[in-house]
C-alpha cells in the first residue's frame, strides 16, 4: 500500500477570520494553503515556506500547531489526474500537521502568483464557512484539526 505524503496545512488568522484560497485547477474548491515537508524541515519552517510560495504572505507570527497528524486519502479523480501528470501514483493521500499563524501584514502583501500559482482567488472567511466549503474528502481532516486547535465554536 502506498504511503501518505508528509505535509502541512496553514491556518492564517486575521482576527476571527482565516485565509482560504480557491484552487486554480478546480473551480469552487476552496482550501487552506498546504504543501509538502522536505527532509530535515520542521513543520513550522515548511509552513512558512509553503505560505510564501503559494500566497506571498510572510508577515506572520507563529501561534500553534496540532499535536496529531491528520490524514486523508486522495479520491479516485485526483489519483487519475496525478497518474496522467506524473505517470504513477506515489502517495495514497496526505498526512497533515496543521499550523496556525497570526497575520500581521496588510492584504496588499497577498500575491497568488508569487512563486508558483496554485490558486485563482482568496478571501478571509469564518472557520464555519471554511468547513462548509471544503471539498468532501478533506472535511473530516479539517474538522478534527480545527477542533484540536480550538477554532470551532
Amino acid at each position: 500500500m502506498l504511503p501518505y505524503r508528509k505535509c502541512v496545512a496553514i491556518v492564517v488568522k486575521n482576527s476571527d477570520l482565516i485565509f482560504v484560497a480557491e484552487r486554480l485547477d478546480t473551480e469552487n474548491a476552496w482550501q487552506l494553503p498546504q504543501g509538502g515537508v522536505n527532509d530535515g524541515e520542521s513543520y513550522s519552517d515548511a509552513a512558512k515556506r509553503e505560505l510564501l510560495e503559494e500566497t506571498g504572505i510572510s508577515s506572520t507570527s507563529f501561534l500553534s500547531q496540532t499535536r496529531k497528524l491528520y490524514k486523508y486519502d486522495f479520491p479516485q479523480y485526483s489519483q487519475d489526474q496525478m497518474i496522467k501528470k506524473y505517470g504513477a501514483l506515489k502517495y495514497r493521500g496526505q498526512e497533515l500537521c496543521f499550523t496556525v499563524f497570526k497575520f500581521v501584514g496588510s492584504d496588499s502583501e497577498i500575491n497568488l502568483t508569487y512563486d508558483t500559482q496554485e490558486f485563482r482567488h482568496w478571501k478571509w472567511e469564518s472557520v464555519e464557512n471554511v468547513l462548509n466549503s471544503i471539498v468532501d474528502f478533506k472535511y473530516e481532516c479539517y474538522k478534527n484539526a480545527f477542533s484540536e486547535l480550538n477554532l470551532l465554536r
